[in-house]
């Protein structure tokens, strides 16, 4: 698997998964297509929750604080903006055929450096519906845990496999990254990691203190304010 994809577990607790089921179950879902570019529009098949529903509103608000509070998810994607979500429903003979996303999105415009799937559906549920994402010369294929997300770069290909039994639901959003190159990004994230291992050790050592203004200078040089 590519570095540059990220498995974030349990982004949603328990609750939060509750709450947003109750919203979905009264929530009403169009054709998907109505809302794809004109590329997307030939292998997008799936329903998607309808726009300016208050419950559509409801969900994008208990999972952007999900997102304000997972450490993983800040560290990977270093967000500048980040595009509403869309809620996705998968039926089965639904699917969405391999596409790349639309470089710019919005209004007033993002830059869409990253994806991210929250997945809404235990995968017992439904068969079929894998995330696959090609990256570099490998393929990844994603079914995880409901209230899992995967996070990777817009320019890679990806497709959802077509849902051969169940239901799988899920929340999609773009995020302009701080740092917009996907490789700076991945290099800025592996030297947090090293830092915060080192830190445990050893936190005022001066190893430690110079992996962290090597990270700092790194994010002043490279990021896109």
């Amino acid at each position: 698997m590519s570095q540059k994809l990220f498995h974030i577990p349990a982004l949603l607790t328990a609750g939060e998964l509750m709450a947003i089921d109750a919203l979905i179950e009264r929530s009403e879902f169009i054709d998907g297509k109505l809302t794809a570019s004109m590329a997307a529009k030939e292998v997008k098949n799936n329903l998607q929750l309808a726009s300016g529903n208050e419950n559509l509103t409801t969900i994008q608000d208990i999972i952007s604080k999900a997102l304000q509070q997972s450490p993983l998810f800040n560290i990977a994607a270093l967000p500048k903006n980040i595009y509403p979500f869309l809620i996705s429903k998968y039926t089965p003979g639904k699917y969405y055929g391999w596409h790349v996303d639309s470089p710019v999105m919005g209004t007033p415009p993002i830059r869409t450096d990253m994806a991210m799937t929250v997945f809404l559906s235990d995968p017992d549920t439904y068969e079929g519906g894998e995330l696959v994402i090609q990256a570099d010369t490998t393929s990844s294929a994603f079914k995880p845990a409901k209230g899992d997300a995967v996070l990777y770069p817009c320019q890679y290909l990806h497709c959802v496999n077509e849902i051969k039994s169940g239901e799988r639901v899920a929340a999609v959003t773009w995020i302009q990254s701080n740092v917009k190159d996907a490789e700076q990004r991945q290099v800025l994230f592996q030297l947090n990691q090293v830092h915060s291992a080192l830190y445990q050790q050893a936190p005022n050592a001066p190893a430690t203190n110079l992996l962290l203004q090597t990270h700092s200078n790194l994010f002043r040089m490279w990021a896109d304010l």
